[in-house]
């Protein structure tokens, strides 16, 4: 008797384990995935720029803040048919594409300011020799860099930010998190 209740037991484990597999298999199916890349709008949002986002119609000028309500799944306002991140120069070159592409670029008011210290700031980052980097005490360790193995050539401009975005961003991540947060 007493092998019959654990085996009985043990069936309606395994019974529940699998509707409970199918359960979280169908909650996964149905709940909908970000459709734009998540890499490339990191990118974006650390390294400020602007985005031309079409919501119910209007056209916006918006920061990544807002912009993350309308591409991310589990918002109320997530927009599934936003399905491309294209970056621009500016705000002139982002008018005329179509309601399904979120455009974005370098802000223009900071320029002068926010860009050419995070440009000093990348070129200050990829000079540190390893002497330079053991005395930080405020990052961890990591390997030099150089723009070149990056496939990058000196002197960054901002239109890298845009033209080389995947270069810039994999520089970017070879930073320390201190060094980043510095920097941006």
């Amino acid at each position: 008797m007493r092998q019959i209740a654990i085996l009985a037991l043990l069936v309606i484990v395994f019974v529940a384990s699998c509707s409970n597999a199918i359960a979280i298999d169908t909650i996964e199916e149905e709940s909908p995935k970000m459709v734009i890349s998540q890499e490339k709008f990191d990118h974006a949002r650390a390294f400020r720029f602007n985005f031309l986002l079409v919501f119910e119609g209007e056209e916006i000028i918006a920061n990544s803040a807002l912009v993350e309500f309308a591409i991310h799944p589990r918002s109320e306002y997530f927009d599934p048919s936003i399905n491309d991140l294209i970056f621009v120069h500016s705000e002139a070159d982002a008018i005329g594409f179509p309601n399904n592409v979120l455009v974005a670029w370098p802000r223009a008011y900071d320029h002068h300011d926010f860009y050419t210290r995070l440009i000093d700031g990348l070129h200050w980052a990829v000079n540190r020799d390893s002497e330079c980097l053991l005395a930080d005490f405020t990052a961890p360790e990591r390997d030099i860099v150089t723009l070149e193995e990056f496939g990058l050539s000196y002197p960054l401009s901002i239109a890298d930010l845009v033209d080389n975005w995947e270069k810039v961003n994999a520089l970017w991540n070879a930073l320390s998190r201190s060094e980043r947060s510095m920097l941006g």
